[in-house]
């Protein structure tokens, strides 16, 4: 009984203590923050957070509670009274925050809440103070002299100015303080605040006038507001100030850019602290246009002004392509409020004449020529729309020959055509030494900024009869008294000449032996190579040698044209060059010889990787994938000596391109032809003793799938070079397509191969050579490829997303192409289409008709594509007379066809002196890929109009692993022919795999190419590592089809392509890094790994993968390695 007794009084005991905290918790849980700001004329919330289970709560409107009633009374359980709520001045939230339908300024007081946590219990009594917002027309401080109404603003000021900032008609009154702000942090100018009423609010001012103190150029204001939560968006508000008294720096730098191209001036060496650029309207007024500033401290802010200018690194200043209105004086005014600096630039726009050379009156349009010449009369050389014009100047090209010749009377005239200039100069000449017959002048332009334009002429100075018969009238009395002396002159110089003659022969005898006669060759040319060069010693040989070519290559790696018919456009190599995909073949052999393909980080490797130590490499790609563009930067590399250059160390490199060789079996021939100027003194000769003294010597040989004789029976040195025959200790690469390797190449030889763009090569592509530091425009262009697959596919290949990157800022079409044969014929037509706009009105219709009907060009594509040797350079008089005139001019005009300059030798002795050497004009398409474009127009058209015609025979001479886009291009163009050539290509060995790209071509619906698809699913479909990434790409799409198409897949075959496993994604990650996905219905999954060992972590992967897989009936491991 008594235990009992003490447990109802515990009981009792823990009731009571309980309804104690229950009480504490619920007067701990009524708060309400005070004060709270509300918004004039808006609805508004008196918030307070009471106890969720209370029992009343009442809201009064005065802290007079016991004298008055409450506005508003809610008992918790819906129930609301109270004349407040009667009359819907009032309402209230289920949690008892009191609601004010409208706000005014007779809510501008004190409320009291009462609130009662649960029966029996006191209220507890709250006092809340309202203040009643207004807010400024302006949501942030303003500084009066600002150039625009905003948060962030420049102006420019006398530097005895007085400055003012203010909050306009705001409620309840605002404080100001004004500041300036360093890179070591704020100081304050002013923090007298003066306040006037105004209607319902106040208005807060603040001024100082002590603005330029201890900078003299440019400074930061910082207004900033205490000001009540919610009044203001920005409680601060920057102007950047500029002293409109600062004069122009006393040295101004002269900036001479090329029309069209990328500008970019420097202001400092550092992103930190704020940065103001101005364009001079007027130097004598002092009128500037604001074109950007910038502000970078604490956070990063830029305002653009004039259209065309962004900021760069370093605060520079970029135009990414300037033109005519971009010349002009630029400042930059830079600072971070300890330090500060101006700078200014002069920038003249410069504009190549055309031709790219002086023109000399009686010479064809050529930089070199030979001239048949008196001994005195006339020069005369214009340069035709020049920019700005220049001086011209006459003399020898050879500084030993100026005691030789001398120029007067030399006069210049300057045409302004408005744009550009004409400058012609004119000069009279007087060669001094009888004894000459040839000697080489120039006329050049004296700027540097356009000192590589010359033209260089040989003078054949014809023999002097008058001067000869006077010599032979002469009485014998003058004759008698010299013949001593004429006589021992006479056996002096037979003297002379039999020492030469020993010399020879000596010299002959200790020169190393050519693989041809390189001294016949010498002889045959008389007009440049039969002279001796005059040098003296293998030094003073290599250096001329390395300068010209040097020049050579400066040419090649300068003229870099993304976008064929943007011909004004040309890019230095280095500033369009971007690291795509790099693999090299690297031969495995554990349990068999295997070979694999890995990665290399960047060209640079090619020569240093040790993985690839080899005299001798070969540089693989498809069409467009960029050979030629790496052996360009190289080239850049070498020439300027850059620090990263893999040739660092080599003294010579030679680059041949070898689609110029046809018919030149010699290397020295072809160094002299197509590397060495025209007017060279080096002989072949030279060059043959320089590349067999002990220089270091690398050769670089461009392009060996479009050389023309590589398949010839007769031995050239390109051949032997590739084979280690000669030039065993040099350096040698040669770039071509894979399917057209060497014939023989040592067995060291290293195999390299490039793969294209992934997608960070892609991103800093646009950002180096298309829209600069333009963020929007990276995610444009980047959203475009990402919203189209396809298209992403596509710009794997360089040339193709080089093109996209350049075009596709002018228009979205891109987006919507989805097959490679789209992306050609819509990139062709904004070809025509550019073309077209630029042409006069009544030359529009043929223009049209030459986009539209260009039969005779296709023709001559596919004729040329046919057999092992294609030939796709013409001459230019043959291709002009097979496609016709207009036609040929405005495809040179477009820039689809491409004019090249070379050289043709006339051995024949009886040909005059001016005529041995000529240049020859050949054309070729800008790139193979859009030979093949018209090449597939050809096909295309002839299978619709011969339905009956034997393929086999037809497409012989036409390899499909070779001219693979020519044939996807045909199955984009025609649906009738594609099925031909799709039936076509199934037939022959590996055809399979490659009908899969061209069906892949198709547009519209694929109903005509179902049957095709299934056949090819139903056999089983085999992905290989050894494949490239565009078909194992393709092989994906077409299971994709497939599936969505409820077709049967017997089996799919991994082989040699296992990478690892996403069970996360239910992909297979591919060793290309492609992903096989689980949702592909193939009743058999095989997995074949060869060269390499497999995990037991990878293998239970696997199996999990196969789980997943809804269609999967077996999953077979073949040639598998040893298991661990």
């Amino acid at each position: 009984m008594e235990l009992e007794v003490k447990t109802i009084l515990i009981l009792f005991l823990l009731v009571m203590l309980a309804k104690r905290l229950l009480f504490l918790e619920s007067t701990q849980d009524a708060r309400c923050d005070s004060p709270q700001y509300l918004e004039l004329g808006k609805s508004g919330t008196i918030i307070c957070v009471f106890h969720r289970d209370f029992v009343r709560v009442l809201w009064y409107n005065t802290t007079d509670y016991l004298h008055t009633n409450p506005i508003l009374h809610y008992n918790g359980e819906s129930i609301k009274s109270g004349l407040g709520y009667e009359s819907g001045e009032f309402d209230i939230f289920p949690n008892g925050s009191l609601i004010i339908s409208e706000v005014s300024l007779e809510h501008d007081h004190t409320f009291k809440v009462a609130y009662v946590p649960f029966e029996d219990s006191q209220p507890t009594l709250v006092d809340v103070e309202i203040i009643v917002l207004v807010k400024p027309s302006v949501p942030f401080p303003v500084f009066d002299s600002c150039d625009n109404v905003g948060a962030r603003c420049y102006s420019s000021l006398q530097s005895s100015s007085s400055i003012q900032c203010l909050v306009h008609g705001a409620r309840p009154k605002v404080t100001l303080i004004l500041k300036k702000r360093t890179v070591d942090g704020d100081v304050i100018l002013s923090n007298t605040t003066l306040i006037s009423s105004e209607g319902i609010g106040y208005t807060a001012r603040i001024t100082t006038s002590d603005v330029f103190h201890r900078t003299s150029s440019i400074v930061l204001l910082i207004c900033q507001a205490s000001s009540p939560p919610g009044m203001l968006e920005k409680g601060e508000t920057l102007m950047l100030t500029e002293n409109g008294n600062t004069d122009l720096p006393r040295e101004i730098m002269t900036k001479h850019i090329m029309r069209y191209s990328r500008m970019e001036l420097n202001c400092s060496q550092t992103n930190k602290g704020f940065v103001a650029w101005k364009k001079a309207i007027s130097v004598e007024r002092v009128q500037y246009q604001l074109l950007l500033y910038s502000l970078f401290i604490e956070d990063s802010f830029t305002k653009v002004i004039a259209d065309d200018f962004s900021l760069g690194s370093n605060s520079s200043l970029i135009v990414p392509s300037v033109d005519l209105k971009h010349e002009g004086i630029y400042i930059c005014t830079f600072g971070d409020g300890v330090i500060e600096a101006v700078k200014a630039y002069k920038v003249t726009i410069a504009v190549s004449p055309v031709p790219p050379y002086p023109v000399v009156d009686g010479c064809a349009h050529h930089p070199y020529c030979a001239l048949e010449a008196e001994r005195e009369g006339t020069l005369t050389c214009t340069v035709h729309g020049i920019r700005p014009h220049v001086q011209l100047e006459w003399k020898t090209f050879y500084d030993s020959d100026a005691a030789s010749i001398s120029f007067t009377n030399q006069k210049m005239t300057v045409t302004d055509n408005g744009e550009t200039f004409d400058v012609i100069y004119w000069t009279e000449y007087r060669v001094h030494l009888r004894t000459r017959v040839r000697l080489t002048v120039e006329c050049k332009v004296s700027e540097d900024f356009f000192s590589g334009l010359s033209t260089k002429i040989d003078l054949v100075l014809l023999q002097d009869s008058v001067y000869a018969t006077d010599k032979t009238n002469l009485p014998s009395s003058y004759m008698l008294p010299h013949l001593p002396s004429v006589l021992c002159i006479i056996l002096l110089l037979l003297l002379l000449w039999g020492l030469n003659v020993c010399c020879k022969r000596f010299y002959k005898n200790r020169r190393p032996t050519s693989t041809f006669n390189s001294e016949n060759n010498e002889e045959s040319v008389a007009m440049l190579t039969s002279q001796p060069s005059g040098l003296q010693n293998i030094r003073e040989i290599k250096d001329r040698f390395l300068k010209e070519v040097k020049e050579k290559y400066k040419e090649l790696y300068d003229a870099v044209q993304p976008i064929p018919y943007v011909k004004d456009k040309m890019y230095c190599v280095d500033k369009v060059f971007v690291e795509g995909g790099i693999e090299f073949l690297e031969s495995i052999e554990d349990a068999g010889r295997h070979e694999l393909w890995k990665r290399l980080e960047r060209h640079q490797d090619i020569f240093r990787a040790s993985c690839v130590k080899s005299p001798r490499r070969i540089l693989e790609g498809e069409p467009g994938y960029g050979k030629s563009t790496v052996t360009l930067q190289i080239a850049y590399d070498w020439c300027n000596s850059k620090t990263n250059s893999v040739l660092k160390d080599v003294e010579i490199l030679i680059l041949l391109r070898l689609r110029q060789l046809g018919g030149v079996p010699s290397i020295y021939r072809a160094i002299k032809r197509f590397i060495l100027p025209m007017d060279t003194k080096l002989t072949e000769r030279d060059i043959e003793t320089i590349l067999h003294s002990d220089f270091s010597v690398a050769v670089i040989l461009d392009g060996f799938d479009e050389y023309p004789d590589r398949d010839s029976v007769t031995i050239t040195d390109v051949t032997t070079i590739i084979a280690r025959q000669k030039f065993q200790d040099a350096e040698v690469i040669t770039t071509t397509r894979s399917s057209f390797l060497p014939k023989k190449y040592p067995p060291s030889t290293k195999r390299i191969r490039l793969t294209g763009f992934n997608a960070k090569a892609r991103r800093y592509y646009i950002r180096k050579a298309v829209v600069g530091d333009d963020d929007e425009g990276v995610k444009t262009l980047e959203g475009y490829l990402e919203q189209n697959p396809i298209l992403s596919d596509l710009c794997q290949v360089p040339l193709l997303f080089v093109i996209f990157a350049h075009m596709a800022k002018e228009s979205e079409e891109f987006r919507k192409l989805n097959s490679v044969t789209k992306f050609f014929r819509y990139m062709i037509s904004c070809f025509h289409s550019h073309m077209r706009n630029k042409m006069k009105d009544e030359n529009v219709r043929n223009h049209e008709l030459f986009e539209t009907n260009h039969s005779k060009l296709d023709r001559a594509a596919f004729e040329a594509l046919q057999g092992s040797s294609q030939k796709i350079v013409w001459p230019k008089d043959q291709l002009r007379q097979q496609i016709g005139r207009e036609f040929y001019d405005q495809y040179i005009r477009i820039g689809i066809l491409v004019e090249e300059e070379g050289f043709d030798f006339n051995n024949d002795p009886a040909t005059p002196i001016t005529e041995h050497v000529r240049y020859k004009t050949e054309v070729r398409f800008y790139h193979k890929l859009f030979c093949e474009w018209y090449a597939a127009h050809y096909l295309a058209d002839y299978l619709q109009q011969n339905p009956d015609v034997d393929l086999r025979a037809f497409l012989q001479h036409l390899d499909p692993f070779d001219v693979q886009y020519m044939y996807r291009f045909s199955c984009g163009l025609n649906s009738e022919s594609a099925k031909k050539i799709i039936s076509y290509l199934k037939k022959i060995e590996g055809g399979d795999k490659f009908a899969i790209l061209c069906i892949l071509e198709q547009t519209g619906k694929i109903d005509n190419i179902k049957e095709t698809i299934r056949q090819l699913c139903s056999t089983g479909l085999i992905i290989s590592g050894h494949e490239s990434l565009l078909l194992q790409r393709s092989s994906l799409q077409l299971l994709e089809i497939a599936a969505r198409n409820d077709m049967h897949i017997d089996l799919v075959d991994l082989n040699n392509c296992l990478k690892s496993v996403d069970l996360s994604s239910k992909c297979i990650q591919l060793q290309s890094g492609l992903m096989f996905n689980s949702r592909i219905p193939t009743k058999e999954l095989g997995i074949s790994v060869t060269s390499r060992e497999i995990t037991k972590e990878e293998a239970i992967a696997v199996l999990e993968f196969s789980s997943m897989c809804p269609s999967l009936k077996k999953l077979v491991f073949r040639s598998l390695a040893v298991l661990q």
